[in-house]
């Protein structure tokens, strides 16, 4: 179920004006040809510390002598709860800032979607990110580190050959088995900032597989901070990305919703392609919303939106101007946002929706509060990259803003009670959707909570 088409923007640079000619159709990747689902080529493309035998489709246990028409059963379910935290449901309603009760594991997948074309005319290819809840076995054991420089292209290595960009360590182990769930994982989608990466903000996608998601999180081809890091700022690659983004987001959809019906899938019955969100940062939070007409899509949480580009984006893909979205949207934004301005960006959008609504401030917060570049080595980098200096006083800065580490703990208990509440049915849920809640974090958070 997507809406795809040629796509042609006429671009202004005065207000970020947009407008699209669109030509779309609907049509699922299950029959799409040239559509592949295919696991990264760890020999080739993996930092030098990853298993060579991961990550591989694992085959389900399907017996030799069940006749093929006949569904394979699924192992049972593990249990819910570890060591007295319950994942959320319409009984408990943990602590969304405490690391959820499942061990997380990640694989990396390439995608190629023939329907939603580069503009040289190429197929378009995502490297995909998937975090997940895995078995009781994977308990304890390292946890995956994203080396930007090994992961990034050789573009990005030569350029940067003797300075150390940076480490995101995790707690989510590679390669590990996908855990059947006594219910089927909500998928959630997480669509990266202009010039972002896919792993740009696992301090949140982490966490939130651990309370029982299924998280994917593509690159946009051509929009990713390799060729920013390299290229510097490309406009024209801006708008380009503006119109192909949701186009990807909803191709992810209907990836994983083949992947759930595919008895050697690793994802293969554990997943519910019918219950899904979308968060985003900045470009990729303005994403988000461009995908609200699917009605698949039950709630979206954009982290420091292009908030003031909905009206021009959502039409083209006959998603609701904001003014009409009565979705469940928790939006966040930094009021010292140097990159977008809070008011024109977050907090006017917001007022203008339609509850139900929420809405996080993080006084201190600036652009790079809602993700982790604030990790990398930004002051060996600037030299380099301009951007990196940006950054160093834009969410960064350790006098001025908020200490990241705990603006983001502050991120993950909103808006992973917000999901909770609204994709696993946990009612009791609503109790960390107040000011009240956040105490812990005193006068550096102001919550606005618009539920009717």
């Amino acid at each position: 179920m997507r809406k795809t088409g040629m796509f042609v923007m006429t671009l202004a640079v005065a207000g970020f004006l947009c407008v699209g000619i669109v030509a779309c159709d609907s049509s699922s990747t299950a029959t799409d040809p040239g559509v592949t689902d295919v696991p990264f080529d760890v020999a080739q493309d993996e930092p030098a510390d990853v298993p060579a035998d991961v990550p591989a489709d694992v085959p389900a246990d399907v017996p030799a002598d069940v006749p093929a028409d006949v569904p394979p059963e699924l192992p049972a379910a593990e249990p819910s709860c570890f060591e007295g935290l319950c994942a959320a449901d319409p009984t408990h309603a943990p602590d969304p800032g405490a690391f959820g009760p499942f061990p997380v594991g990640v694989m990396r997948y390439t995608y190629t979607d023939p329907l939603n074309p580069n503009a040289d005319g190429t197929p378009r290819t995502l490297v995909t990110e998937i975090w997940y809840p895995t078995t009781e076995d994977q308990r304890g054991k390292p946890g995956f580190v994203y080396d930007i420089k090994a992961d990034g292209t050789d573009a990005l290595r030569a350029k940067y050959e003797g300075i150390d960009l940076g480490l995101y360590p995790t707690a989510a182990v590679w390669g590990a088995p996908v855990r059947v769930g006594e219910t089927k994982w909500p998928l959630a989608l997480f669509s990266h900032g202009a010039f972002g990466i896919r792993y740009q903000t696992v301090f949140f996608t982490v966490q939130l597989a651990s309370h029982g998601y299924v998280v994917m999180s593509p690159d946009h081809e051509d929009n990713t901070l390799y060729e920013i890091m390299v290229y510097g700022y490309q406009k024209e690659e801006l708008f380009d990305s503006a119109v192909r983004r949701p186009v990807d987001l909803t191709f992810l959809i209907d990836t994983m919703a083949k992947k759930v019906l595919d008895p050697v899938d690793p994802f293969y019955g554990r997943v519910d392609t019918n219950n899904v969100c979308s968060t985003g940062h900045s470009f990729g939070g303005l994403t988000s919303y461009a995908i609200t007409w699917d009605p698949r899509v039950k709630a979206i949480v954009p982290m420091a939106p292009e908030g003031s580009m909905v009206d021009l984006i959502s039409p083209q893909f006959y998603a609701p101007l904001i003014s009409e979205l009565s979705l469940p949207t928790l939006m966040m934004g930094g009021q010292m946002d140097r990159t977008l301005d809070y008011t024109i960006s977050q907090w006017d959008p917001w007022r203008q929706q339609l509850p139900p609504k929420w809405f996080l401030t993080i006084k201190r917060g600036g652009h790079y509060t809602f993700t982790d570049v604030c990790k990398m080595n930004l002051a060996e980098v600037a030299p380099l990259w301009g951007d990196a200096e940006d950054a160093m006083d834009d969410g960064c800065n350790p006098v001025t803003n908020w200490d990241y580490n705990q603006a983001q703990k502050a991120i993950n208990q909103y808006a992973i009670s917000f999901l909770n509440r609204f994709m696993r049915g946990s009612v009791p849920s609503e109790s960390w959707l107040t000011q009240e809640a956040g105490a812990a974090f005193g006068d550096e958070i102001v919550f606005h909570a618009v539920p009717e």
